[in-house]
Order: C-alpha cells, then structure tokens, then sequence
C-alpha cells in the first residue's frame, strides 16, 4: 500500500462467507476497504470461538485493526438466524455493540454499520420451513432498524430477493456477486468520506439531514403496521388514561389510535416490545371494569 492510500479513511468489513463477493482489499479515491471473510462466523458463538464475532473483535489482530479503522461494516446473520430467534440474535448484537462502544470511543459517532441479513431459503431445525426460516430473519432485519435508532449506527439494507441465491439457496450466486458488491460499495460511497466530511457532520446540508430522516421514519411507520395489537377500549378510557396505564405497565409503544368502533390499535418499532405488550394486556384490560379499578388504585 502507497503512502497516498494510507492517510484515506478505513473500512474494516467483518464478515460470515457472503464476505467472499468482495475483494479482500479495495483502494478508492476516496477510501480503502478491508475485508475478513470467515464461512460460519456468528455473532456469539458460545461453542466455537472461531466462528463467534464477539471473541474475534477481542483478540489483538482484529483490536488493532478497529482502532485504526475509521468505520467498521458488519456483515453476518445468517449462520445465527438459522439456529435463533430474531430476538435472540438481536440481543447478541446489542450486547457486542455495548462493548465495541465502551473500548472504541471512536464509533460511537455512527462509525459502525450493519447490514441486513440475506435471504436464505435453507430450512434447520429450528426453523422446519422455509416460511419459519424467512419470517425470522424478517423480524431481525426490522429488529435491527429499531436497534440502529437505539444505539446511533449506520443501517444498510441489502435490499436482496431470493432470486439472487446459488442452488445452496444460502449464498449469492455468481452471477449477481458483482451486484452484490456494489451495493456495499454505493452505500459506502454514498457516505463522502472526504476528510472535512467525514471528521464533522455537522457539513451535511440540512436538506440531506430531513432527507435521511424522512425515510428513516417511513420505513419505521412500514415496520408498525406489521407490529400492531389490538383490544377493546371502553369509552372511559381516553387518551391520557391509556398514556399513564400504558407507561405505568412498562408498554414501550410506537403510537396507538382509537378507531370509531371502540378499537384500540397499538403499534409497536420491533417484535419484541409487541410480544411483551401482547403478554401484559390480556383481551378485557380496556373494559369498564378494569377501568374502575385502575381510578380506585390511581386516583
């Protein structure tokens, strides 16, 4: 590498086998690229430290490497999701990204980026269908949006069809990894990673700002209407009732609505805040009665 190469920004890829459609190493004008390809690697694999995100990024080669890097991508799931519910994984990630944030100060500021998982149309065990095995990853990929939100970093979405997939119906075929490259070279373009750029953000117009957001929050508003529960409400319950028994309750919604036959829609950024919504609130908590006794105990 030129001595010019050396001072562009830095990609650190750490990636599972879908890796192996990129080049090891990329030079751009703008920035350099570094990819690790590892088939199988997990985000937590607590039987095989090889294959387990979570101890690699602690060993020196790969410490070194994120200290000098100035975004770290990572592209995994797969190999987790097809043995794991959608939640679990997603725990794995914010647990990696609590330690990636308190020993690299440096990603804090939406350094890091996380793509969706792939399709995969490989059923397991755990997963008997391919039904089973495409709405996990579904719910991981919304999971993860709401994660990105939570703890500040960059969301890629893949944006890929099964149509894409080898016989293996696991990996990319050869014929789109050209496409498939790209579109994790047009993200990382897309980020101008020019040094008076990228060192402040605050040199992003705000025209580029409201765009971002826009989109940011259509697509949450896409994810609420696939997370919402519904339940009779009595016409005692108004809105300030329902913010107070809902918060008091821990219910960590996105937005809820009354609709004119006395149905309260509650909607929710991912899959595990509805499930834990859905388990608190049996069908008649919104009734007369229940209503009566939350004045009696809250008056």
């Amino acid at each position: 590498m030129n001595d010019s190469s050396s001072t562009l920004p830095s990609i650190l890829i750490l990636s599972d086998s879908h890796g192996r459609n990129l080049e090891a190493n990329i030079i751009t004008p703008h920035y350099r690229v570094k990819t690790h390809s590892i088939s199988g690697l997990q985000w937590i694999n607590r039987y095989d430290n090889t294959l387990c995100l979570f101890s690699l990024i602690q060993q020196d080669q790969f410490s070194s490497l994120i200290c000098s890097s100035t975004y770290v991508l990572f592209l995994l799931g797969t190999n987790s999701l097809r043995i794991m519910s959608a939640t679990e994984v997603i725990n794995q990630v914010d647990e990696i990204l609590q330690f990636l944030y308190s020993r690299y100060h440096h990603l804090i500021t939406r350094k890091i980026i996380i793509t969706t998982c792939l399709p995969c149309l490989k059923p397991t065990k755990r997963f008997s269908s391919t039904f089973l095995l495409k709405k996990n990853i579904d719910d991981y990929n919304a999971l993860l949006l709401s994660l990105s939100i939570k703890l500040n970093f960059l969301y890629l979405d893949l944006n890929i069809t099964h149509d894409w997939l080898s016989h293996d119906m696991m990996h990319v075929h050869y014929n789109y990894r050209l496409d498939f490259s790209n579109i994790i070279l047009n993200f990382l373009n897309a980020l101008h990673l020019d040094d008076d750029i990228y060192e402040n953000n605050k040199h992003r117009s705000a025209s580029a700002i409201k765009r971002r957001n826009k989109q940011r929050n259509l697509k949450l508003k896409e994810i609420q209407k696939s997370y919402t529960i519904s339940r009779d409400v009595s016409p005692l319950w108004s809105y300030a009732y329902l913010k107070t028994f809902l918060k008091y309750h821990t219910i960590q919604y996105a937005s809820l609505s009354i609709m004119k036959n006395n149905i309260l829609n509650l909607r929710f950024n991912n899959l595990y805040h509805l499930q834990f919504a859905d388990h608190a609130l049996p069908t008649n908590t919104f009734d007369c009665e229940h209503f009566s006794r939350w004045i009696d105990q809250n008056p």
